[in-house]
Parts: structure tokens; sequence; C-alpha cells
């Protein structure tokens, strides 16, 4: 099992073998789930909203314990035991919520075995450590042989983002209203990055686009570790893709050999980060 949060589409999804439990996005109090088998989200529609309708209200709902137990519940009474990897618990309560199923129905299914990982981690980047996770158990793995890799490499995992409308930030209470004004004046874009506890913390404040985007490809030089199990790595976007591919391709051209996952943010990822958003992942 993983959320939604981790980025991955329907045929990532039945290709991969996983099962996705969804967190809710709130626009203007109409409900979506961010991942839904069968429904195709519209992402340019939903990065032109959230640029051109400065009323937009966008509320993201983390997964409960309820929703968990019935995803979970038919697979433990099937016989069949769970990993779920899960997005940070720095950014949302989903974590506590797959974790609270967990220790409910151990009870109820003492013989199956139920493990519930912090990726410390979001979007592609928490995808990066499904893919490994479903590398592993393809090839033989145990559950708690993939589950003690994935808290190791949970650790060295990267996370940066270059994000252009300040006043998204102001909005979910990660920039004051002041420095959201003087930041855009100034034409500040911001590079965040994911910390040791998972959380979103600022990394650097620069001016201008071009110089923010050129510093997202000398960090991915300064911390990649280049192994075969490092060579693939994920950028994702809202509503910039061309800088996105561009992105990958310049990082691509400075380390050959390397792949990439180039995708839009999932919608309640993107809702946080705000329109004009790159992001890289690599560990």
């Amino acid at each position: 099992f993983t959320d939604s949060a981790a980025n991955l589409f329907e045929e990532q999804v039945k290709g991969l073998g996983l099962q996705v439990v969804s967190l809710t996005l709130s626009m203007n109090e109409e409900e979506v789930l961010c991942y839904e088998p069968g429904r195709k989200f519209d992402f340019d529609a939903f990065f032109r909203r959230m640029r051109e309708e400065t009323d937009l209200e966008l509320r993201t709902s983390m997964i409960n314990t309820a929703a968990f137990l019935e995803a979970f519940e038919p697979y433990l009474k099937a016989g069949t035991d769970i990993l779920y990897l899960a997005m940070s618990a720095g950014l949302s309560g989903t974590w506590s919520g797959g974790q609270a199923a967990a220790e409910i129905l151990k009870k109820k299914y003492p013989e199956r075995t139920i493990r519930v990982i912090d990726t410390l981690s979001a979007t592609i980047g928490e995808g990066l450590m499904v893919y490994e996770a479903v590398r592993l158990r393809d090839g033989g793995a145990s559950l708690e042989t993939i589950a003690g890799h994935m808290e190791q490499r949970r650790t060295e995992i990267n996370q940066f983002f270059m994000v252009d409308d300040l006043n998204f930030l102001k909005r979910g209470g990660r920039l004051s209203p002041s420095a959201a004004m003087a930041g855009s004046i100034m034409h500040l874009k911001p590079i965040l990055r994911g910390d040791e506890e998972g959380k979103i913390v600022l990394d650097r404040k620069l001016f201008g686009r071009k110089k923010a985007l050129a510093t997202l490809v000398e960090i991915f030089g300064e911390l990649h570790v280049d192994s075969p199990e490092n060579s693939h790595f994920g950028v994702t976007h809202t509503g910039a893709e061309e800088e996105a591919h561009l992105l990958a391709a310049e990082i691509i051209d400075r380390n050959p050999g390397l792949t990439a996952e180039i995708a839009p943010f999932e919608p309640c990822t993107a809702s946080h980060v705000g329109p004009g958003a790159v992001a890289v992942f690599f560990f």
C-alpha cells in the first residue's frame, strides 16, 4: 500500500501491483479524491484556477483511521500481510491514521504482519521509495527486509522545491503576509527542502526564476550519490512542464546514465506549493 501523495498515476499503480488510499482535496467546498481509479484529473485546469482565481479556497484532508481500516481489512482477512509506505508524518496526519488502523487490526488478525513506514517524503520522493520497495518485493525479499531497507533509504532521500508564488506559502502558514509581500516585490524565489524529520523548511532565498532553477541543478550535483540504485530521480511541477523537462535534461547531461520521472505535482501537494513550482527528488 501507499497513499495518493506518492504521485503515482493509475497505469503505474496497476503495473506495480499496488493499492492506494487517497487524500481529499477541497476546492471551494467541492471535494475530490487526489487519486481515483477511472477518473483523470485535469491538471492544466487546476493549475490555471490556482493562478487566476484569487479567491479559490483550497484545503486538504488527511486519510483517517476509518478509511485505512476499510482499505486494509479485506487483504488481512484474505491472508495477506501489509506494508504501507506513508507520506511524511511531518506534513500530514495520514501516517498516524495508518498506524492507528494497524494497531487495531493487529489485535483482530494476530497472525498477520502489518508494517506502516513513514517515508519522510512526499510526491515523487515518496514514489521513488515505493518503486524501490516493489523492486525488492518482486525480487523475493521478505516484508520485514523491505521495511528495514525503507527505514534506511528514507534518510537518504533529498527533496528540493523552487516555489514561484509566495502567497500559497502564506496561505499555508509557512510564510508571514509581510514576508510574502516583500518577497513578491523583490522577485524572491525561495528554495525549500525536506528536512530530517520530513518537514518542509526554507533552504535559501534567491533572486529570479532562472537562478533558482540553475541552483536546483547545482544542489543535485552536490548531494546526489552515484550508484545503480540511485540512477533514477524525479522532477515535479505545477504548470511548468517545459522547465521541468529542461531541468531534468540538464541534470542528465551532467550525469550521463541517469533516468528521470517527470510529472505534475499530485493535486493535494500542488495546492500547498502553488502554480509555477518545480521540484527535484533524488537519493
